[in-house]
């Protein structure tokens, strides 16, 4: 199984609501029925289903919008995915919490970049990241994310936006193997 992502949006709905419907979709494309939302996706660690332990996944929610992804854990170790409109407003000091020096200059858009390095947060906090994990200590350089603290545990990201009536979606989507 490859990764599988989806993304649910509503503006009638709640955070949670969402992501889970999400979720919900990607569990019906490998025939897996969901009747109760909370009951049938209860997780485990932020990664791991209690009813469907053959997964792994990660959800994020922004206003009107929740996402989420799925895998297999026997082909990826974590997952990472993190959402938000292309119109919230990122100020230039909020820099210092997220950027760190070696980041690819390729990332322009502070957004693109924060929802970058939220989903390999994501990622790399079930695998046994020692210390404090912050995002200002993640590097994303070409498409990979490691940390200088622990080189050896390194992972893809890819963004892109999704077109929403006449709005615009980041999505990130981060994973390890």
């Amino acid at each position: 199984m490859k990764i599988t992502h989806e993304v649910q949006i509503s503006s009638d709905k709640d955070a949670f609501t969402n992501s889970r419907e999400a979720l919900a979709t990607l569990l019906k494309q490998e025939m897996i029925s969901v009747i109760n939302l909370k009951s049938d996706l209860e997780l485990i660690n932020y990664q791991n289903l209690k009813n469907f332990p053959d997964y792994v996944l990660s959800l994020s929610h922004t206003k009107g919008a929740g996402a989420a992804v799925l895998a297999k854990k026997s082909d990826y170790k974590s997952l990472g995915i993190d959402i938000e409109w292309s119109d919230r407003n990122l100020k230039d000091e909020a820099s210092r919490f997220y950027r760190h020096p070696d980041d690819s200059p390729f990332y322009q858009n502070k957004l693109e970049l924060w929802t970058m390095k939220e989903a390999a947060f994501k990622a790399l906090s079930p695998r046994g990241f020692s210390g404090v994990l912050v995002l200002s200590k993640i590097v994303i350089k070409d498409g990979e994310f490691f940390t200088h603290e622990q080189p050896s545990i390194r992972g893809r990201v890819e963004t892109y936006l999704k077109k929403v009536d006449n709005k615009n979606l980041w999505v990130a989507i981060a994973y390890t193997t």
